[in-house]
């Protein structure tokens, strides 16, 4: 990816395959099994076959990136099946799996395949083109005597970054203002719902709480049942077929966050490839903060505070 706009381009693609993963059909590229639902259909190269892909989660071009790794099971012209890893010929799938297992080569993905990298979203990807061309104008500048680095050092400080737009948890829209559209236009503070949840004590539960709502948004099942078969689950899935899921939330807003908060540490991948809410407004925000109560406001008794000292009065004098 070699700017942010690209990489925009490809977390939204990535989204797009998530809202309809349930209904996604992939055959398995080494024994052809269809599988239905997109992480069921990755996840049966782990169980199926001890093979472990890269993530879907960073794969932009996913038919592109099986196709490619059937391209190197099976190279042209040649009824043998080879290691994607090695090359190595092995013949039929029982000698594959033997070979893999005996090489270690089981797991699949940019670090072992290198070639694999063009259908995901990488870190070295970012790293390499875009720092094509720049050590060659450092040279070039520092040679005429241009210190450009003291230069731009000088201009950061007066230059005016803004605020990176943020995805609507409910709904596609990018926002600078996240938590303001999402009470606006879908009417769920979120603020107040992670504040007045019980299960909320640190900010790893909030990042928890935003990816499980993306999971579930892009699946359009209800969040408050996010892992918890309780009787009300299929209650939701009435109303999210009668209506929408967006139209179910907005009777029951106490259900756009799990009822029952998961501490599995997988909660804490992000479901959206560089997600600018979770960076801005979780991790950057002040979501778990609790407003102070001044001790000396107000500096007069309240019309709520005379009005209970005087039924206090009343009380002590026998009066009704």
């Amino acid at each position: 990816m070699s700017d942010l706009t690209t990489l925009r381009a490809s977390c939204k693609a990535i989204l797009a395959r998530h809202q309809r993963g349930l209904t996604l059909e992939l055959s398995c590229i080494l024994c052809r099994q269809r599988v239905r639902g997109q992480q069921s259909a990755m996840q049966h190269y782990a169980d199926a076959h001890g093979i472990h892909p890269t993530n879907h989660d960073n794969i932009v071009d996913l038919d592109g990136f099986l196709a490619h790794l059937r391209g190197l099971l099976f190279l042209r012209d040649d009824e043998r099946m080879h290691c994607p890893v090695c090359r190595a010929a092995c013949g039929e799938e029982a000698s594959l799996m033997a070979h893999i297992a005996e090489e270690g080569h089981s797991r699949w993905d940019t670090g072992t395949i290198p070639t694999l990298a063009p259908f995901c979203i990488t870190g070295d990807n970012v790293k390499e083109e875009d720092g094509d061309g720049d050590e060659d104008e450092d040279e070039a500048e520092n040679a005429g005597g241009n210190n450009a680095a003291e230069d731009e050092d000088e201009d950061d400080g007066g230059e005016d970054w803004g605020i990176e737009p943020a995805v609507c948890l409910l709904c596609e829209t990018e926002s600078e203002d996240c938590l303001r559209h999402m009470i606006d236009a879908h009417g769920f503070d979120f603020r107040a719902a992670v504040q007045a949840h019980a299960g909320v004590h640190e900010v790893y539960d909030l990042i928890r709480i935003v990816n499980i709502i993306r999971k579930c948004v892009a699946q359009g099942i209800c969040p408050f049942n996010y892992r918890d078969e309780s009787a009300d689950v299929e209650a939701c899935r009435c109303s999210i077929a009668a209506s929408s899921l967006e139209e179910h939330l907005r009777e029951h807003p106490l259900h756009a966050l799990p009822r029952v908060l998961s501490s599995d540490d997988r909660e804490l991948i992000p479901v959206l490839c560089g997600d600018a809410f979770i960076s801005s407004v979780v991790v950057g925000g002040d979501l778990l903060a609790q407003q102070e109560e001044d001790p000396d406001y107000p500096m007069v008794p309240t019309i709520a505070e005379m009005a209970k000292k005087q039924a206090e009065g009343r009380q002590a004098k026998g009066i009704s």
